[in-house]
């Protein structure tokens, strides 16, 4: 699936998807957002797909929502289109359950079973804030930056940011980036935890291409248990989270991958893994 303003390209496992409205830093529109939601979608359930790693064109990562946009009709929408005119269409519980909709994109980047980069240059802002936050990983160039910005519109936030900043910075420094919208540069992003690494500008596509390329070529059966343990630790209790684990430990035991695994080790080879 592709359109001029969301590319996607899969190679040796990594499906890169890139935001290509680079006049707009990158911001999104509602159709935007569904077309996204839908590559990640497939992305999920995708035997080929093993990494996926999430790009801005040009200067910037991604802005959140395009503003200009905030009232108008998706017009790739066809439910949308057709009660545009409705007035039960512009209900408040209708927006909610369609917003809600679109914050699947967070929530598969955070739950699906397979590894999940943000590759970010420049600003990350609002809704694209949200968006590297539900990564597994976050590789910062170091002209990037990160602004909750909500606050600044007026609004409280969506996306599922507080959920994201919470639990990667904490509550004291989510309060101050959702509070305050204070601009965070990448170094101090890293000092904070809110990111994975720092690297120079130039090196950034190389390095989270590394890295993808790295988890791509990994035991997704594997990636996917270990995924599920850490979702179930954010909100179980320990003894819940260990009995899973020893349930998921004792299912990729028997494995195809871990007994190649097992026989790379004894043979002293890299090991390589089909996903079975």
């Amino acid at each position: 699936m592709e359109n001029e303003d969301i590319l996607a390209s899969l190679n040796e496992g990594v499906l890169t998807i890139t935001l290509n409205r680079p006049d707009t830093h990158n911001a999104c529109d509602m159709a935007m957002w569904g077309r996204l939601l839908k590559l990640l979608q497939d992305a999920a359930i995708d035997p080929e797909v093993r990494c996926v790693l999430l790009a801005g064109a040009g200067k910037s990562f991604c802005a959140g929502a395009d503003v200009r946009s905030f009232g108008t009709i998706d017009t790739s929408d066809p439910m949308a289109v057709k009660y545009a005119e409705h007035p039960v269409w512009r209900d408040i519980e209708l927006r909610t359950a369609r917003l809600v909709r679109n914050c699947g994109i967070n929530e598969l980047l955070h739950s699906m079973g397979k590894p999940s980069i943000a590759a970010v240059r420049g600003a990350a802002a609002g809704a694209g804030l949200a968006i590297a936050a539900a990564c597994d990983f976050r590789i910062a160039s170091e002209t990037a930056s990160f602004v909750a910005a909500f606050a600044r519109i007026g609004t409280s936030g969506d996306f599922g940011i507080s959920y994201f900043l919470t639990h990667l910075i904490g509550p004291a420094k989510a309060r101050e980036m959702l509070l305050l919208g204070d601009k965070v540069g990448a170094a101090k992003a890293l000092e904070i935890g809110l990111v994975t690494r720092v690297v120079a500008d130039a090196e950034l596509d190389a390095e989270a291409l590394a890295l993808a390329k790295r988890l791509a070529s990994g035991p997704p059966v594997a990636y996917r248990f270990i995924k599920q343990n850490i979702l179930m630790a954010e909100t179980d209790r320990m003894r819940d989270v260990m009995e899973s684990e020893a349930r998921h430990m004792m299912r990729a035991l028997q494995t195809e991958d871990s007994k190649e695994a097992v026989r790379a080790f004894q043979e002293k080879r890299e090991p390589k893994f089909a996903g079975r």
